[in-house]
């Protein structure tokens, strides 16, 4: 199948490499044109790297997995749509909402299905998702839909059937199906409980997702978190001051706030006097929001009190029995730590250690 996939991001690139690797012709378009470059030359034979309009023209599938304010251009830049399998996998936050059906009415001549937003590209990156096979979600189009299932098959999910067009609403950031990582079996009894009003069994679902999601980064921190405690406090405070923030806002923005507070050495940041606190408050260089500065400082004390009770963060991290203890005491200890501040501070320190 010939698939074309708009955006170039953690989400399109990984389903293009899923799909190649099956065995169908990938062409990935993007605004800056470097990024499809590079992933036509890392995938070699059948990937391809094209303008939006000449992507689109040579497709069957169109998969659209750029950021919402970019969904718009993106489809308006291709010259038709005309009978082409259309995969929402775009979410949309806060006013930002770009639905299934306002995406149907505005472009009618394609056949629309949402799929691949309700997973992060972690969990369907290589063969994390393979045993067992994750459910995906799909919603939209019936003729299209059979198209897009076979699709997450190919890319080793099971595919879950939530409805038509409307019915993508359940896929929805926030809701009970988002991100939650099922077997066939507990999928299809969470969307008869949802479909009947069931709150509680939806968030006992997620509390499970979000302790399997947790797992494999947690283990890899615990086993291999470094020596130096600055490497727990950087990633804990870029968790900090990502929360509600686009991280690109916060990366732009890291150097300074890196400087500001000392390398985010625990010792140093804890000892703070009220008036470095108060110049940082009013530093052009760094994000100045009072409540996630003082968090910072506030959460640096806690880990020296780590360091005086477990000797270091790996004694600590080894203290929990998995990964749900684990974030579960985090978010008691640190301010401004949620659950998705848990998963980005995880997930980011495991990645980051070599």
């Amino acid at each position: 199948m010939q698939i074309a996939i708009l955006g170039a991001g953690r989400v399109g690139s990984t389903l293009g490499r899923l799909w190649h690797a099956i065995g169908h012709d990938v062409t990935f378009a993007a605004r800056d044109a470097a990024r499809p470059q590079a992933l036509a030359a890392e995938l070699g034979e059948r990937a391809h790297a094209a303008s939006v309009a000449d992507a689109v023209a040579g497709a069957e599938v169109v998969l659209v997995a750029v950021p919402v304010p970019a969904v718009t251009d993106a489809l308006q830049a291709a010259d038709s749509l005309d009978g082409r399998v259309m995969i929402d996998a775009a979410n949309a936050f806060g006013q930002q909402q770009v639905t299934l059906r306002s995406l149907a009415d505005a472009f009618p001549q394609a056949r629309w299905v949402r799929a691949f937003n309700s997973l992060s590209a972690s969990i369907m990156a290589d063969d994390n998702h393979h045993e067992p096979p994750w459910v995906m979600f799909l919603s939209g189009d019936e003729e299209a839909k059979p198209v897009v299932a076979q699709l997450i098959r190919d890319a080793g999910f099971d595919p879950a059937d939530l409805g038509g067009i409307d019915d993508s609403r359940l896929q929805d950031p926030d809701s009970a199906l988002w991100l939650n990582i099922l077997t066939h079996d507990e999928a299809t009894a969470l969307v008869a409980q949802v479909k009947s009003g069931d709150t509680d069994a939806a968030e006992q679902s997620a509390l499970r997702t979000r302790v399997r999601e947790l797992a494999a980064p947690f283990e890899k921190f615990r086993d291999h978190a470094p020596a130096d405690p600055a490497f727990f406090l950087e990633h804990l405070s870029r968790s900090v001051f990502e929360a509600g923030i686009s991280w690109r806002v916060v990366e732009a923005k890291w150097d300074g706030i890196r400087e500001a507070f000392h390398g985010f050495d625990p010792a140093q940041v804890a000892a703070m006097p009220p008036t470095e606190i108060a110049a940082v408050e009013n530093d052009r260089r760094v994000i100045r929001n009072k409540a996630k500065i003082r968090a910072t400082v506030q959460n640096a004390r806690e880990v020296l009190a780590i360091l005086d009770e477990y000797g270091s963060i790996r004694g600590y991290l080894a203290s929990s029995p998995d990964a749900g203890a684990a974030a579960a005491d985090m978010r008691r200890r640190f301010k401004f730590l949620g659950d998705t501040g848990v998963w980005r501070l995880l997930t980011s320190a495991s990645r980051d250690i070599e």
